[in-house]
């Protein structure tokens, strides 16, 4: 695929778009994470990051959130490329709370769904 530029489209500096600064360190990233009360030091690599992450959710369905909140900060994104629709943190964050739901609802043991529904209802 031929683009343009291999910027990020949504940051004033115009970082290189990588894995980490998509998901990451991009400030909507930061922005959707911090959203869902999930504060980290962008600085370090992405595996110390998700470390962070898991140490700050504390809890056995934090791959899950991990998942749900990067595919929503994805999708969000997609939107604005593809679909000419403003990213929104409020919408990155209804569209990770929609799919955390359903995750719990239906995918999860009884025990880790009461956790994440717990954890989701103090958000």
């Amino acid at each position: 695929m031929q683009l343009d530029s291999v910027n990020c489209e949504m940051c004033i500096l115009q970082k290189r778009e990588t894995v980490a600064h998509l998901f990451l360190r991009c400030n909507f990233a930061k922005a959707c994470w911090a959203s869902i009360g999930i504060s980290y030091v962008s600085t370090r690599g992405p595996h110390h990051i998700f470390n962070q992450i898991r140490r700050r959710i504390n809890a056995p369905f934090f791959m899950e959130v991990i998942i749900l909140m990067s595919w929503s900060i994805w999708t969000t994104r997609n939107d604005w490329t593809f679909n000419n629709s403003d990213p929104a943190v409020s919408w990155a964050k209804r569209k990770f709370l929609s799919e955390i739901f359903l995750v719990a609802s239906h995918r999860m043991n009884s025990s880790v769904s009461q956790l994440c529904l717990d954890w989701l209802q103090n958000l």
